[in-house]
């Protein structure tokens, strides 16, 4: 095992269950693997912007996959490598669909967040899932009067929504809606939160282009996830891990199940098979 980089999802995987913070022994895990020389690369469905604290504060966290591959961003450089989002026209249509229709609705673009600038001005009266308050209360998100008016204004391009506590009544249209224009994935259902990235995206893609980079291939990367949008790589990972808290076909794909993210896999797996 020839193991030089390891994809680390978060959510379900590398963060306690406050889904903010890293763990003392996972963090503590990580950097020690740094120090031996591995290059940890943050593979995510979040955006840059809502990353944990504790790996923007580390600096030699070079490469960050985000947004499931629609961006990957060198940090020291302050550069976009890769980039797969929906165009500016593209995105103009799809907020369309949801804007003025009083829904918290976090739209990811150019490494952060925009809401609505009348739900921003009453969060209090909107469903913020509980791991977002300190974002939001943080105020790095960015409020705008019309989404749609001003994604196409100034020719930005959304890496993905979540929309999240659609009334019942709304559900049916909004999804039916969003499949229609034929640019999501995956497809919308009708319930309360949904969350979508371009239909184009395609996740190991993104990763091979940076691998290629660094001068590696799948078969030396260690890989944890715990969900259906971290499969793909788990599978094709020279070792690919899921977490205890994965569901069972996801731990089939697996080389290896380590613990829950609740009791330090990361931390577990990463002192087995690399600080051993």
């Amino acid at each position: 095992m020839d193991i030089k980089a390891i994809l680390l999802d978060f959510d379900g995987t590398a963060l306690q269950r406050d889904q903010v913070f890293i763990s003392c022994r996972n963090m503590y895990a990580i950097r020690q693997a740094i120090a031996k020389g591995i290059e940890i690369i943050p593979c995510t469905g979040r955006c840059e912007d809502m990353f944990p604290p504790q790996i923007e504060a580390e600096k030699r966290i070079r490469y960050w996959i985000t947004a499931s591959g629609t961006r990957i961003v060198d940090r020291n450089e302050k550069k976009v490598l890769y980039q797969c989002v929906f165009s500016p026209e593209e995105s103009a249509q799809l907020c369309e669909i949801f804007e003025n229709q009083d829904i918290y609705t976090e739209i990811s673009a150019e490494g952060h967040i925009y809401l609505e600038k009348k739900i921003n001005d009453h969060l209090e009266r909107y469903p913020v899932p509980s791991h977002h308050v300190w974002f939001v209360e943080s105020g790095r998100q960015i409020p705008v009067e019309q989404p749609s008016k001003y994604f196409l204004e100034h020719q930005i391009g959304i890496e993905k929504c979540n929309l999240y506590g659609i009334p019942d009544e709304k559900q049916q249209k909004i999804s039916s809606a969003l499949n229609s224009t034929g640019l999501i994935a995956p497809p919308a259902n009708a319930e309360k939160d949904i969350q979508f990235f371009p239909r184009r995206l395609d996740k190991i893609q993104a990763i091979e282009f940076l691998l290629k980079k660094l001068g590696l291939e799948f078969e030396n990367v260690m890989s944890f996830g715990d969900s259906s949008m971290d499969a793909d790589i788990i599978e094709k990972a020279g070792f690919g891990i899921a977490m205890g808290n994965s569901p069972d076909w996801i731990k089939a794909k697996a080389k290896y199940i380590t613990k829950p993210y609740y009791e330090d896999g990361v931390a577990e797996a990463i002192e087995k098979f690399i600080l051993c």
